[in-house]
């Protein structure tokens, strides 16, 4: 059932688009770049080069399907309906990093993928 939402909020967005394989419980995009800094005689930092830019995505949920997100594998692309650009990364292939399964005798089949995204790959 949609949400129904009281009040005046634009630009606000609640939930999150539906995911292939998965009833997504959590969806997270952080960007980070590596950087290099120059220091004088005084171990002051003068100059920064901040450089390669790279999205790390988190998806996790309960399993609900065999396609998708639960067919995901280290080291292949993994296509995302919740990719979104985050931190000037707007583009890039998603690469899987790991995929981990978590199953209860009281509870439901729960999956977790980590992820990379990088602008300058994209095939």
């Amino acid at each position: 059932m949609a949400a129904t939402l009281l009040g005046t909020s634009t630009g606000t967005v609640f939930g999150c688009t539906a995911e292939t394989g998965i009833l997504i419980d959590a969806f997270s995009i952080s960007t980070t770049s590596d950087k290099q800094e120059v220091k004088n005689e005084n171990g002051e930092v003068r100059l920064v080069a901040v450089f390669n830019p790279k999205a790390a995505i988190s998806v996790s949920g309960t399993v609900a399907g065999t396609t998708g997100v639960v067919a995901a594998s280290v080291g292949t692309a993994l296509t995302l309906a919740n990719v979104e650009a985050v931190g000037g990364v707007s583009a890039g292939l998603v690469i899987v990093d790991g995929v981990s399964i978590q199953k209860k005798p009281d509870g439901f089949k729960t999956i977790s993928i980590s992820a990379s995204r990088y602008p300058l790959i994209t095939a």
